[in-house]
């Protein structure tokens, strides 16, 4: 026990240093049958009286290594079992997935099993997900963006807290060190073969690079990568709450395929705001960081700066950049995208970006007798009454079985059916953002919210939710034909 309780108690102090979970709270907790996650789960399970949260097991069956993975889920399944916890056992279809796509099978991967993971929290009523990476993963990212010629907010690596929803408790802890707690603890683990494939790039650099870096030139390099990770985090923080203020200045609309911005107002920022702000602007349309790299960002520099009229330039996941005069927009391809699966926390108050619909939501909480009158607002804006709302809400896409009770009807009914009497097309269904507060629909974005917390004579306290910067309803788009998924000029 003597290594095993300075690992524990580093595991604690992470959690109070970011305040990672509450007592009362539920947290998934991936866990892939490696050390990493199996230590994850058991370093969890012995805090869990100190902190008082609840845990639940997730894992995914990526579809890639056959009679292997599913020896792996049968591994997890029967560790959760003797720790007596409930687990979600799941297999997709990753490589399928990845193709249909146009994906690389990594990056394919990642998203299922993000999603994955979203779905076993809203299953659950989870409040944060709980993800092993640990300090020698943390030492390769950095090391892979640096390679990559990334700026300040590549080299910063993981956050330990990523969305107030994804936590990395052992983002501090060494792999030794982890393997040396599996040991101690007589825990089992399994071994990922594709972790040993050097067609990999990350791979290659911690099975070649990284020893070799650290053989003939910094046998610490994995603690000093590190520390440059946390001194470009608090930096890059800095400077992206900057760049998101002017973003919001700069964009004149948004759509689900389709971002406008100033480029007079943009000309005006200097080249190191534009930059994050590119990446913003790139984020919001395809939510993703990945693919757009320091060439595509001085090409689309080069446009904003140069004279002319109109310009086009082609980017990764089909994306072009326009400028025609006085803006600059980026505009998702013709075809009609697959919307996975997500689910974020909505920040009461604060503004929460929905990238996957194009749009963000906004809410403040007010007294009732300084809210107004809710039959006056218009359809992007609703009051709820915020003493019957749970916490957190959360904003999702539809799911198979959702039921609504509509604001002014008695009962619920099949969403589905509520979204065809509102003349939504089937196809710009998955679209349409619902905000949900436990198992309760609250609002179906732009178009009504639910009757169980309407705004009564008796309502102290109202949240105010409002989708944020549109210049036209998005009900209103929905229903004369607007779709995210394609063009529009």
């Amino acid at each position: 026990m003597g290594e095993a309780m300075p690992l524990a108690k580093r595991v604690a102090k992470q959690i109070k240093r970011y305040d990672m979970v509450s007592g009362g709270e539920t947290v998934v907790v991936g866990v892939s049958g490696g050390p990493d996650s199996v230590a994850l789960l058991h370093v969890l399970c012995r805090l869990r009286e100190q902190f008082g949260y609840k845990l639940v097991v997730a894992h995914l069956n990526h579809g890639f290594r056959g009679v292997e993975a599913e020896s792996d889920a049968k591994f997890v399944e029967e560790f959760a079992r003797r720790l007596n916890l409930e687990s979600y056992i799941e297999t997709r279809n990753a490589p399928a997935y990845s193709a249909r796509m146009g994906l690389s099978a990594q990056a394919g991967a990642r998203e299922i099993r993000y999603s994955f993971l979203s779905e076993v929290a809203l299953k659950t009523g989870a409040a944060r997900i709980a993800l092993g990476h640990h300090a020698d993963d943390q030492a390769e990212t950095i090391l892979l963006h640096l390679l990559r010629g990334a700026g300040p907010g590549g080299l910063a690596g993981m956050q330990p807290v990523r969305d107030r929803f994804y936590i990395r408790p052992l983002l501090n802890i060494r792999r030794w060190e982890i393997e040396a707690y599996c040991h101690q603890h007589n825990l089992a683990t399994r071994l990922d073969s594709s972790n040993l494939q050097v067609k990999y790039l990350r791979n290659r650099i911690r099975l070649e690079l990284i020893p070799t870096l650290e053989k003939k030139y910094n046998p610490n390099l994995a603690d000093a990568l590190n520390r440059l990770g946390g001194i470009c985090r608090e930096e890059d923080e800095y400077l992206e709450k900057q760049s998101d203020a002017i973003f919001y200045r700069v964009r004149t609309h948004t759509t689900g395929n389709s971002i406008a911005l100033d480029r007079d107002k943009l000309l005006a920022q200097p080249s190191a705001i534009l930059r994050r702000v590119i990446r913003r602007a790139w984020f919001e349309i395809c939510g993703s960081n990945d693919d757009l790299g320091f060439g595509h960002i001085e090409q689309i520099l080069e446009i904003i700066k140069g004279g002319g009229g109109y310009q086009q330039i082609d980017l990764p996941r089909g994306i072009t950049c326009k400028k025609n005069y006085d803006l600059l927009e980026f505009t998702l391809d013709g075809k009609e995208k697959e919307v996975p699966f997500y689910q974020h926390r909505i920040k009461v108050p604060g503004i929460t970006t929905v990238q996957e619909a194009g749009l963000s939501i906004g809410a403040h909480i007010l007294p009732a007798a300084e809210a107004g009158d809710p039959s006056a607002l218009g359809s992007d804006e609703t009051l709820l009454d915020y003493d019957r709302l749970a916490m957190p809400l959360v904003v999702r896409r539809r799911m198979q079985g959702d039921r609504f009770a509509p604001l002014g009807l008695k009962g619920s009914m099949k969403l589905k059916k509520f979204l065809i009497d509102h003349k939504v097309p089937r196809r710009l269904r998955d679209y349409l953002p619902l905000v949900v507060s436990g198992d309760d629909i609250a609002w179906v974005t732009g178009i009504r919210p639910g009757q169980k917390f309407k705004v009564t004579e008796d309502t102290t306290t109202c949240l105010h939710l409002f989708i944020y910067d549109y210049r036209e309803s998005f009900c209103d788009k929905l229903i004369r034909g607007y779709n995210p998924s394609e063009n529009e000029h």
